[in-house]
């Protein structure tokens, strides 16, 4: 039996009025429990609420109650897929894990940097966490992210590169390159469960670090209780760093 792990990423950007931040952020799950259980569980979920497995879930849709959502208006079926999801971070071994900065803030500070943005600092701090995680269980990992465009996925997946073969202020190459063993960009028609529930993870954690409260209904606890510490009860440092 494989001891693999699987983080699958998602984005929330800053959107002009009262969010400030970009925050990358997802979910770790262990690969045999990924594939086994949780890929079930979310195709049934589906099969339950919506009528059929190959809909994508994506939060902001799904609010707004929109094709191919719409059945979500009725109450019955809202709170069946709250629930659902409820029951799937509640009851499953899922690890939440990101990280955020203030854009707005980190240009002023930074405006004639030209080694780094800020897409390179939030991924660096996710890798070095995740890196921490799978020693912490003697594990290897990927990483999965859904794909923006081919100009974006290149540029991501160069910063990926660079922090496997330079190492971080933590971390060697050689920790990185002993436990990491690639990243994956696909896209919404893969229909990929992880990325899905990876979908609910960073816009709840960025309303957080802005000072708003959860949109309800709402995972928000099951979110912030899945965090990982580090093994040293540290969520801010291990789990959901936030840069101002």
């Amino acid at each position: 039996m494989s001891n693999e792990y699987y983080l699958f990423l998602d984005e929330s950007k800053p959107n002009g009025s009262n969010i400030h931040h970009l925050c990358l952020a997802g979910v770790i799950i262990k690969k045999e429990a990924y594939e086994s259980e949780i890929v079930p569980q979310v195709r049934s979920l589906k099969q339950q609420v919506f009528g059929n497995t190959d809909i994508i879930l994506h939060e902001w849709e799904i609010r707004a109650g929109k094709d191919p959502y719409k059945v979500i208006r009725q109450k019955e079926k809202r709170d069946e897929f709250w629930q659902g999801m409820d029951n799937i971070f509640r009851n499953y071994d899922l690890t939440t894990l990101g990280a955020s900065i203030h854009i707005s803030d980190f240009k002023s500070y930074y405006n004639d940097s030209e080694l780094n943005d800020e897409y390179y600092i939030v991924l660096q701090i996710v890798l070095e966490n995740f890196v921490h995680f799978l020693r912490s269980k003697d594990a290897k990992g990927q990483v999965y992210i859904e794909g923006i465009n081919t100009t974006d996925d290149t540029k991501l997946r160069n910063t990926y590169h660079k922090i496997v073969a330079n190492g971080t202020l933590y971390y060697s190459p050689n920790a990185f390159q002993d436990r990491l063993l690639n990243i994956n960009f696909l896209i919404k028609a893969d229909n990929n469960i992880g990325l899905q529930l990876a979908d609910f993870v960073p816009g709840t954690l960025n309303r957080s670090c802005n000072g708003l409260q959860p949109k309800k209904p709402t995972i928000y606890p099951l979110i912030d209780a899945a965090l990982y510490d580090g093994g040293h009860s540290l969520k801010q440092r291990f789990g959901f760093k936030v840069l101002p």
